[in-house]
């Protein structure tokens, strides 16, 4: 009959309910507010909650940073030998700059030799961008159109300690075009697949995205623009649900730099921004 007073009796009771699984966190509300705020479900602020129980120590707030880093796999960077990687995703996520990113962080930090190939049909040689770019970078670069064409240009790279390919933005939710775009990887098991996508994507988006890739056999996730980003809840939940390790966040517009290797406890510190508990 007063479904706003039968609402409060059950946030009521589910507070109780983390007390019980939580007893003597401090400021507790305070957090589970914060986890919330940003987007986690309750299942997963459940998950955590366990989680924590099991990491000793008195300060409840590292027992929560530990509980989340934890739970988020990462991984699947730019090997420090030979690597092939293709950024695909929808469009708009950031692809181009990020592989620019990771040519300067190659270029600078590692010193090694690069290499890039294009796959957007939709680009003339004249109007292309990664053409451009190459040419002050000095990156060799390469155009592919399909399995063929792709192979030929792995070949023609192969002097090259790593490779980077860009690939078409497609729109996710069109199977054919997935379909396509998986073609010409299929057999070429030394390439690998990372998406990229947008950290401030809506949540239910990023899930039926990376459901819909799956013929792309990702094998890792990039997410770029966190800084327009003000909840992180999307990005860790797609990332668990996914399965998959995090590579990389790219956190600006500047092409020299704003590119971070993903740690578990980057993620930790994201979600418990603003978060006190101390007295």
């Amino acid at each position: 009959a007063y479904p706003i007073a039968e609402l409060r009796q059950e946030l009521a009771g589910l507070k109780s309910m983390l007390a019980w699984l939580a007893p003597g966190l401090k400021h507790q509300d305070q957090i589970v507010n914060t986890l919330l705020a940003h987007g986690l479900s309750m299942e997963l602020i459940g998950k955590l909650t366990e989680t924590m129980q099991q990491i000793a120590g008195d300060d409840p707030r590292e027992r929560w940073y530990k509980a989340i880093a934890q739970l988020i796999t990462t991984g699947g960077a730019v090997a420090a030998g030979r690597d092939r990687l293709a950024l695909v995703g929808p469009t708009g996520a950031g692809k181009t700059s990020s592989l620019i990113k990771l040519t300067v962080a190659a270029l600078q930090n590692q010193r090694r030799s690069v290499g890039w190939i294009g796959m957007d049909q939709r680009s003339l040689a004249s109007t292309d961008p990664l053409a451009a770019y190459g040419a002050i970078l000095g990156v060799p670069y390469q155009r592919a159109v399909d399995r063929k064409t792709l192979k030929e240009a792995l070949d023609r790279l192969s002097d090259c300690a790593l490779v980077l390919i860009d690939t078409p933005g497609i729109n996710p939710r069109d199977a054919v075009s997935v379909k396509e775009l998986a073609k010409p990887f299929h057999g070429l098991a030394e390439v690998r697949r990372t998406l990229v996508f947008s950290a401030v994507t809506h949540d239910k988006d990023l899930a039926d995205w990376t459901a819909r890739l799956r013929p792309l056999d990702g094998q890792s996730l990039f997410f770029t623009k966190l800084d327009e980003c003000r909840y992180f809840g999307p990005v860790v939940s797609t990332a668990l649900n996914a399965g998959l390790p995090v590579s990389y966040l790219s956190l600006g517009q500047n092409l020299t730099g704003d590119l971070v290797v993903a740690r578990p406890q980057v993620f930790a510190s994201l979600l418990l921004t603003g978060v006190e508990t101390d007295d």
